[in-house]
């Protein structure tokens, strides 16, 4: 039953990152390079929380708040992908991962009220409706996940920021 949820878990996340990764625009070198850093950026186990409310607090930018909330999609895929190497992955460690990930995204957006702000928190709150239910990754698997993060995703393509969730 457990490699049941981390074999939907793994699917989970590929589609949403194929999802992410689709784009109609073409890569440029500087694209490729900005993606290249964001790869390096990604070791990290957490996002800076410094960071993450410094931009809250001035009222973020588009693009501040999509690059802090691709920081946090990366710090969740690292998670993820961390506690699934030694094959037993817990509900407690994806309610973790997730709370991690609404916090980081929530404090990104900080009061924003524009398109991006507003689709950013409607990510971290279902997020945090996945993390609060008996079976995270069960919950996770809610199509509203999936389809916040892909408006969100394209909200963030248009501001020029490229994230993958």
């Amino acid at each position: 039953m457990m490699r049941t949820r981390i074999t939907s878990a793994v699917l989970f996340t590929a589609a949403v990152l194929s999802l992410g990764a689709c784009s109609d625009d073409d890569k440029t070198e500087a694209g490729a390079s900005s993606a290249g850093t964001s790869t390096a950026t990604s070791a990290a186990a957490a996002p800076p929380v410094g960071a993450t409310s410094a931009a809250a607090a001035g009222g973020a930018s588009d693009k501040a708040i999509c690059e802090e909330t691709n920081k946090a999609g990366e710090a969740m895929k690292e998670s993820l992908l961390g506690s699934m190497k030694d094959g037993d992955f817990q509900p407690a460690e994806a309610k973790k991962m997730l709370e991690d990930f609404s916090t980081a995204v929530t404090a990104a957006a900080g009061s924003g009220t524009s398109k991006i702000a507003t689709g950013a928190k409607s990510l971290a709150d279902i997020a945090t409706k996945s993390a609060s239910a008996a079976d995270p990754l069960t919950a996770v698997e809610d199509p509203a996940f999936e389809k916040a993060g892909t408006e969100l995703a394209a909200a963030c393509q248009a501001a020029g920021v490229k994230v993958n969730l």
